[in-house]
């Protein structure tokens, strides 16, 4: 009996190795299939991210070549614009020339009135080539008093 206990549980024990090796391979390829699946759906995220980004640094290359266009467009609209100011500032500089000649051509040299120290009388403003100004008028209707002559108020 002791046999059969015996034969029974190393049976026992085979059946349940048997079955936990089974459990293992079964566990393993369902684990694999599983990381494989994973690693597919990985891959192909991966490729899908890369081609979003090739389509982004193709987006992004037109818009700088774009840029690149109108960046030349500009530089050479700059130059252009630059000589033609320098241009502009040259003709204005020759018209200035030209102008300040022609006035000096036909200026006229008027002599400006001296002022005259001292008392005058309305003789002296009016014997002038000019006509009186209105400061010499008003120095006539108003003549300054010397303090001698100041009078006194009650």
């Amino acid at each position: 009996m002791a046999r059969a206990g015996i034969v029974v549980a190393v049976t026992g024990g085979i059946v349940a190795c048997v079955f936990a090796w089974r459990e293992v391979r079964v566990t393993r390829t369902t684990m694999m299939a599983q990381q494989a699946a994973d690693s597919r759906r990985s891959g192909e995220k991966l490729h899908a991210e890369r081609v979003q980004h090739v389509r982004l640094l193709q987006v992004l290359q037109s818009r700088n070549g774009e840029l690149r266009s109108k960046l030349n467009t500009s530089r050479a609209e700059a130059a252009r614009l630059s000589q033609e100011t320098a241009q502009l500032r040259g003709d204005k500089a020759a018209l200035q020339v030209q102008l300040s000649e022609q006035l000096a051509a036909e200026a006229e040299v008027l002599a400006l009135p001296r002022r005259i120290s001292g008392r005058r009388d309305a003789a002296d403003i009016w014997d002038g080539d000019a006509a009186p100004t209105v400061i010499e008028l008003q120095a006539l209707a108003n003549p300054p008093v010397l303090p001698g002559e100041q009078r006194q108020h009650a």
